[in-house]
């Protein structure tokens, strides 16, 4: 057991943690803010006397916005640089929570979730550039995986303290503390992220070419296309599981408000675990076999989903049961981004790997708006979500399989 044990951690050492704890603070910052204000929503709705309708429109206008610019603001990463790019998203999320704070009306807030899109769209190619020219392949998947969790970290953060701090003084003194975090966030990373000139020279930008012609490079790169098909699996189950995951266990199992969100927190527990756990497995257990990690991963989320679908009086008897299966869902529904975005840079280059990093965002995200629609109606429609469950397990498995038959063509030709 200590040989093991001591093997494991052997496996961690070598890593860039400086780098990673650097690049990770973007993630953090971005989802301190989105997950913050999304927590806050409650409090904004009761000062200016809006619906529940036109207090979701903020989180539909931000992702709209971050869906589509998402192309373009992974191509402008690939000709400034991954550094000015993670502090462009830093500093501009920073600067415009600090503008919400005096919003004296709610329209104003909507107007300003536009370009909070624009700079949370820049967040994630940045940071995976940055990925792709500092760390060598046998180490990209766990150093993903670091970086992604966090965001994890940010949105457990954001969605449980900011809150407090609204409830003990006003959601503007939270969103003042969350957009100074943020600034002072940037300004570490400022200082001491060193990333060399990461920006391409004056020939070698000319020499790539304008955004269609670098669009059409991406779309004729097929390895790369079915893996964004992934993506967008990968996002129909993140967005629909924690978005209905709390009524499922209240409505279906008669659990209570209190354990639906311990079990949701869990979830998200699960997904900053998830993140590093796939990126280990894929850079030690399966040395670097890619197709095969995300098999394990499309493979125990379905499982995971039937079991859903086909035990609830095992787990309405048994909340331990629950618990123990919110942990390892998350794992997989929420964990999935590292490794994901590992093999997006890896199939597009140093030179591209923020077009595609644009580019799969945008399957990624289509998923996410796609699937808590989808997953509510089947919901509604039979009165349970039994066969919701059911449909997003098959969903999976088939774009799955589709991804690993198309893949294991392509390395035979």
């Amino acid at each position: 057991m200590s040989q093991v044990s001591s093997s494991i951690l052997e496996s961690f050492k070598g890593y860039k943690y400086r780098l990673l704890f650097l690049l990770a603070g973007g993630y953090l910052v971005s989802n301190l803010n989105i997950q913050g204000i999304q927590a806050l929503m409650p409090f904004i709705q009761s000062e200016f006397g809006i619906s529940r309708t036109m207090a979701g429109l903020y989180t539909t206008v931000l992702f709209t916005a971050a869906t589509m610019i998402a192309i373009f603001s992974g191509n402008l990463v690939d000709k400034i640089g991954a550094r000015r790019g993670v502090l462009i998203g830093i500093f501009s999320i920073g600067l415009l929570i600090l503008v919400h704070v005096p919003a004296p009306f709610y329209g104003f807030l909507l107007i300003l979730a536009f370009p909070m899109g624009i700079g949370f769209s820049i967040i994630t190619p940045s940071i995976n550039k940055a990925l792709m020219l500092k760390v060598r392949a046998e180490k990209r998947a766990v150093s993903m995986g670091i970086m992604h969790s966090g965001g994890g970290i940010g949105g457990v953060a954001g969605a449980s303290l900011l809150p407090i701090l609204a409830s003990n003084f006003s959601w503007r003194v939270s969103l003042l503390f969350s957009g100074t975090v943020a600034l002072l966030v940037g300004m570490v990373v400022f200082k001491y992220l060193d990333m060399g000139d990461d920006s391409p020279a004056e020939d070698e930008t000319a020499a790539g070419g304008g955004l269609f012609v670098n669009i059409r490079g991406i779309i004729s790169n097929k390895g790369l296309i079915i893996t964004c098909l992934l993506g967008f699996s990968f996002g129909l189950t993140f967005g629909a599981v924690p978005a209905h995951y709390t009524l499922f266990l209240t409505l279906d199992l008669d659990y209570t408000a209190v354990v639906a969100g311990l079990a949701l927190g869990l979830m998200q527990f699960g997904g900053l675990f998830g993140r590093i756990f796939w990126g280990w497995i894929s850079d030690n257990l399966l040395q670097g076999n890619r197709p095969r990690t995300f098999m394990m991963m499309v493979f125990s989320t379905a499982s995971l989903m039937l079991f859903n679908a086909f035990a609830g009086s095992i787990l309405k008897s048994y909340t331990a049961v629950v618990m123990i299966s919110s942990l390892l869902l998350g794992a997989t529904v929420v964990g999935w981004s590292g490794i994901f975005f590992t093999v997006i840079g890896e199939k597009a280059g140093p030179d591209k790997v923020g077009l595609a990093s644009g580019v799969s965002l945008v399957f990624a995200r289509t998923g996410i708006v796609i699937g808590p629609p989808l997953f509510g109606m089947l919901g509604d429609y039979f009165d349970h979500y039994h066969f919701s469950w059911f449909l997003f397990a098959m969903l999976v498995s088939s774009i799955g399989m589709t991804y690993y038959i198309f893949n294991k063509r392509l390395a035979d030709v």
